[in-house]
């Protein structure tokens, strides 16, 4: 409230504080303060304070009854924490939603200020942002002359905005207290029960997140029944669910009215119909539509192993996986009922090198069935895609039968070696030579070489990694990642002068632009004009840049394209003396990355480097205290 930063200003300063200092803090005209003012005056008398004005200096708080004045400011403490930051936009428009998303009624502009305690030009910008993100959900902002404004639109699209804006939201904002007491009375934990009976009993599993979404629409169908919110036949798509899933959603709808004494409409009850016939997996889908389907994903399959240089199509676990995956998939596109994902920004982190090929999966998909997915979408995609490299990278370690070890030291450290490696490749055999043995490896059938010392080049001929005299956790982990980054057995290995070998002198910045999506097409720019990638590098990082932004948490960003298509790899650094926000996100340091097809185990790599910068503070404030590329690099080295 505006009563309440008052005090707080008052009670923050040792000195008078003057009018201009107060509007301006509260983006208030000098004559709403003023009566801002009488009126907490007015609750200073009951309340043991009050605010006097000293002529030529301004307004001061002083305490009359010191114990009443306390509990007035521990209460409108405790009235703080269910209210909104009113310098952060994106609070104060999460705000406007909830309240406006809880009113059958129109409310006036002047209300929804007084409410939240800004001034009506500021509520004016918040509500054009708020009526965009209305927009996408096929919602409007109704306005009435004298009466206000109020959400209007289907009330399928109504439930789904709810949803997405209210339930999902992390942030801790006042309830009005009919949504209260339908939020305490409603039993989830009896309802999920309820729900995996009914599933089993008709040859049906879902997964928990899959559970947790329709439990949240229940909830959300309840509360909007009962306040006489409904579904009606048009607002309904055009084809039935199957007879299953109808036959589930009637148990469903009688048991509600037995539990909360509501009865469900017969739209309402096809509704549920539709969201159980997109969230749960079918065990025995029909053999012609399974084969259809199989057909289908395998050409998909075949599309990204061209374009990505992989082989998706031929993992069979990959395929199954995807193949169950889809015919829900399928259902919930078909009736634009998308999931959440709320571990979409984690699986971005930890595996942006899938996500590259999960956008492009949802492409072909878009093209061929003529449906959109969403990012959360893609992010329940990316995580298959992400088992499938997994699995890869433990089969290619299986690959390697035969290794030798060499180690200058010998005897029980060299012994001590071969145990440790004898847990990364647990079907090889594992021999150790000393530096006086090297002849002797040279008729020997082995698949890997791993050496504490440098090799001469007759050696070379066998892929080698060198390694640390110790192997500690961190040494065992380099070894088992510098084996994914290999396309095979027989290729030389990768080293870490390959990996800085990505960063350019003339790459490297230590400034920019202020406008975060212009600051990237300058630096995609200078990436192609230097002969590393195609000229519609440019276009294809700001397209991937508008579908779902790169800039991870805590100021890191790792822009990269929608497809992998360098000439030759490289990493383009820009490091920000101040952040720029893009999207409510500010940014400081962006590594935009352009690589070759097929580099899936090296983008990997990076978005762990990514990783690694976003949880460490001290790495980013040595990143962003370096002089010079020289220092960059040496830093870069420390890190790998």
């Amino acid at each position: 409230m505006r009563e309440r930063k008052i005090v707080d200003l008052l009670t923050g300063s040792q000195a008078p504080v003057k009018m201009s200092e107060l509007t301006h803090q509260l983006g208030l005209a000098e004559r709403t303060v003023r009566e801002l003012i009488r009126s907490l005056n007015k609750d200073g008398e009951k309340n043991g304070f009050r605010i006097r004005m000293i002529r030529g200096q301004g307004y001061r708080l002083e305490t009359t009854e010191e114990a009443r004045f306390k509990a007035y400011r521990l209460h409108m403490k405790e009235n703080r924490e269910n209210h909104v930051d009113l310098n952060n936009k994106a609070a104060r428009q999460q705000y406007l939603l909830l309240y406006l998303f809880q009113s059958d009624s129109f409310q006036s502009m002047e209300r929804l200020a007084d409410e939240i305690g800004v001034s009506r030009s500021t509520i004016i910008a918040d509500l054009k942002e708020v009526e965009q993100q209305l927009e996408a959900f096929g919602l409007k902002l109704s306005r009435k002359a004298h009466y206000g404004m109020k959400i209007e639109g289907d009330e399928q699209n109504f439930r789904k905005a709810f949803s997405h804006f209210i339930l999902n939201n992390r942030q801790t904002i006042k309830q009005s207290e009919d949504f209260q007491q339908f939020r305490r009375r409603f039993d989830a934990k009896k309802l999920k029960a309820r729900l995996l009976k009914l599933l089993k009993d008709n040859g049906l599993d879902i997964s928990d997140v899959y559970l947790n979404n329709i439990v949240t629409h229940l909830f959300i169908l309840l509360y909007r029944v009962s306040r006489r919110n409904l579904i009606v036949a048009d607002q309904m798509m055009p084809r039935n669910p199957e007879p299953l899933y109808q036959r589930i959603a009637r148990d469903v709808a009688d048991w509600i009215a037995g539990e909360y004494a509501i009865r469900l409409p017969q739209d309402e009850v096809e509704y549920l119909a539709l969201h159980l016939s997109g969230k749960t997996i079918v065990q025995h889908i029909g053999d012609e539509e399974k084969a259809e389907l199989r057909i289908g994903m395998s050409r998909i399959l075949q599309r990204l192993d061209e374009e990505f240089l992989t082989d998706f199509n031929r993992d069979e676990e990959l395929r199954e996986a995807l193949l169950m995956h889809m015919f829900p998939l399928l259902n919930r596109l078909y009736y634009n009922l998308q999931l959440k994902n709320p571990l979409v920004e984690d699986v971005y982190s930890e595996y942006a090198n899938v996500f590259v090929i999960s956008f492009r999966f949802a492409e072909i998909i878009e093209e061929k069935y003529g449906f959109k997915m969403s990012r959360d979408e893609a992010g329940y995609v990316a995580l298959h895609f992400a088992t499938h490299l997994e699995r890869m990278k433990q089969q290619r370690l299986e690959q390697f039968r035969r290794i030798a070890v060499v180690c200058s030291s010998g005897g029980g450290s060299a012994h001590l070696i071969r145990l440790k490696l004898e847990s990364i490749f647990p079907k090889a055999s594992v021999i150790t030579a000393s530096i006086t043995e090297l002849d002797k490896l040279q008729d020997q059938p082995l698949d890997l070489i791993l050496t504490t010392i440098p090799l001469e080049d007759e050696i070379t001929k066998k892929p080698v990694i060198h390694i640390k005299q110790w192997l500690d956790d961190q040494e065992i982990q380099r070894i088992k990642e510098t084996i994914s980054l290999q396309i095979g057995p027989v290729h030389a290995s990768y080293k870490l002068k390959d990996f800085k070998e990505l960063f350019q002198r003339e790459l490297f910045h230590l400034s920019g632009l202020d406008d975060y999506l212009e600051l990237l097409q300058r630096r995609c720019e200078e990436v192609v004009s230097a002969g590393y990638s195609a000229p519609d590098f440019t276009e294809q990082v700001l397209f991937r840049e508008h579908k779902f932004t790169t800039i991870y948490k805590n100021g890191v960003a790792g822009p990269h394209p929608m497809r992998m298509s360098a000439i030759k790899d490289c990493i383009n650094v820009t490091l920000l003396e101040k952040p720029i926000v893009y999207e409510d996100k500010p940014v400081q340091i962006i590594f935009l990355i352009n690589l070759r097809p097929g580099q899936l185990f090296l983008h990997r790599e990076i978005s762990k480097l990514l990783l690694l910068i976003m949880e460490k503070e001290d790495i980013r404030d040595k990143l962003l205290h370096v002089g010079s590329y020289e220092q960059f690099i040496t830093l870069i080295e420390n890190l790998l």
